[in-house]
């Protein structure tokens, strides 16, 4: 009750700010320790406790600060106008401007308090469920005579494979687990994202994505606009696999040739050779890329290897006062992977700058500014690629694999936006069943693919499940296209312009 008040300085409510931040940062930097311990040794009881407890004690922190900004949101109209316009504030003006955005959506301290207490045995408890059954699949898989035992993302890694019969078994297998667990997934689907809903309805948004469009700072109409204009351009998509088609000499395109090589050569590339290619790639855009790509391989920030109880995927994480970011991948040694770790450097590049300039409040950026930074960094690495003597097999290759890889990032994810959003709107009506997830799968990967793909429902209709940003992050898919949109026409005009 301290803060609306009508002798309130500018100088006082900073020195608050900073004592806000120095809490949560500390708390910050407890959990980051906890979650990625979690991300890579999912399956241990103790690490499994930690993190728990790690969450409760957050939980906590949250629920007694939340005074803070609901508090601010108290202040007048015009004495917060002369607040925000303090040189004093200035580096909590974003704060204190999205915070005041928020009111017509801040719930009274109790029911704010209530919502953080319910998540840790509500939401985040079935997202923890899910994490730990996936990261604990593992795949009997024979190639070449041989039979091993894979993770999904060694699994995963056998769909680039020259023989279509590998590329099929390799589908079915990795897939076969996420059937065999339809029920539980569904369930836990169902949980989150009716949570999610109810949450976003209790706040006054207009619809369940808007929460996720306040917070990234787009307007629903321009989401909205952006998943029209893609969708319109599906035929590109279905173009282009047709021609695969033809170039495969197939008489038909399964979901499992998603990713066949185009032309004879399938490199690999050990990890060393990967962070190379980056480096030198991020050298001749920028020598300061380089170095801290260096810095951060030096130092052991990145996990590599898949590994049984490691989560799938990749992601990038940092904080304030940790100059050189930790990155999370599963390098399976082929070009994607390489083309993966750039993904993720640009991300912990771009978290190297920040964290020079702005306050722990600010460090965080919105899901379409950061996708810039990975997505430009990607880009940044393929053109590398192009510029070397690479025989003309190569090229088509590597040509291919880029193409494919902006369908995945700008159609694919889109095909994944109109899916979420039927979802939550479905669940208006009811619970949806796990026929509908794959029955709404199967029609937008339909739509995006055209008759370029055969056989989607009976090889594809379960992969909806192994898609975890629906529950893990709400409405983010989108956010990749928004900003490989954006990166493809900023890197023209670094092409264009030059360094000026």
């Amino acid at each position: 009750g301290n803060i609306n008040k009508p002798g309130l300085k500018p100088e006082q409510l900073e020195e608050w700010f900073k004592k806000y931040e120095e809490i949560h940062e500390k708390k910050f930097y407890l959990y980051l320790f906890s979650s990625l311990l979690y991300s890579t040794t999912s399956l241990d009881d103790e690490v499994k406790n930690l993190y728990s407890q790690v969450q409760e004690y957050s939980s906590k922190i949250n629920e007694q600060t939340l005074f803070f900004h609901l508090e601010l949101n108290t202040i007048p109209e015009e004495k917060y106008k002369e607040l925000l316009a303090s040189p004093e504030l200035k580096n909590y003006k974003h704060d204190l401007e999205f915070n005041r955005k928020q009111k017509p959506h801040q719930l009274t301290e109790k029911e704010e308090q209530i919502v953080l207490m319910k998540n840790i045995t509500g939401k985040s408890g079935f997202i923890k469920l899910y994490s730990e059954i996936e990261s604990g699949f593992t795949y009997e898989f024979e190639y070449e005579g041989e039979t091993k035992t894979y993770t999904g993302s060694e699994l995963f890694a056998f769909m680039y494979n020259k023989d279509k019969d590998v590329r099929y078994k390799a589908l079915k297998t990795f897939v076969s687990e996420f059937e065999r667990n339809e029920l539980t997934f569904t369930h836990i689907y169902n949980n989150v994202m009716k949570d999610w809903g109810i949450e976003n309805k209790r706040r006054n948004y207009a619809n369940p994505i808007t929460l996720r469009n306040v917070e990234n700072e787009v307007s629903d109409k321009a989401v909205e606009t952006l998943g029209k204009v893609t969708s319109e351009s599906n035929h590109v998509v279905e173009k282009y696999y047709n021609l695969k088609k033809k170039i495969l000499d197939l008489s038909e395109l399964r979901m499992s040739d998603l990713y066949a090589p185009v032309g004879e050569v399938n490199k690999e590339y050990t990890y060393e050779e990967g962070i190379e290619l980056v480096k030198t790639a991020n050298s001749q855009f920028n020598p300061e890329f380089a170095t801290i790509v260096d810095e951060i391989y030096k130092r052991k920030h990145i996990d590599v290897s898949p590994r049984k109880g490691k989560q799938g995927g990749a992601f990038c994480s940092y904080g304030k006062q940790m100059k050189y970011p930790f990155v999370f991948v599963n390098f399976t040694n082929n070009i994607e992977s390489v083309l993966t770790l750039a993904h993720e450097l640009g991300h912990a590049i771009h978290h190297y700058y920040i964290q020079q300039t702005q306050t722990f409040t600010n460090v965080d950026s919105s899901l379409t500014v950061a996708e810039i930074a990975s997505v430009f960094n990607e880009m940044i690495a393929f053109d590398y690629l192009m510029k070397l003597d690479l025989s003309k097999e190569d090229r088509i290759s590597l040509l291919a694999n880029h193409i494919e890889g902006n369908f995945s990032t700008s159609h694919r994810q889109n095909a994944f936006y109109h899916f979420e959003s039927r979802i939550h709107e479905l669940m208006k009506e009811k619970l949806p069943t796990g026929t509908d997830y794959k029955e709404i799968f199967v029609e937008e990967m339909q739509k995006m693919f055209g008759n370029s793909m055969t056989n989607i429902k009976e090889d594809y209709a379960s992969y909806w499940s192994v898609v975890s940003h629906f529950i893990h992050v709400p409405f983010y898919v989108y956010a990749y296209n928004m900003s490989n949109l954006l990166v493809i026409a900023l890197y023209q005009m670094y092409l264009e312009e030059g360094e000026e």
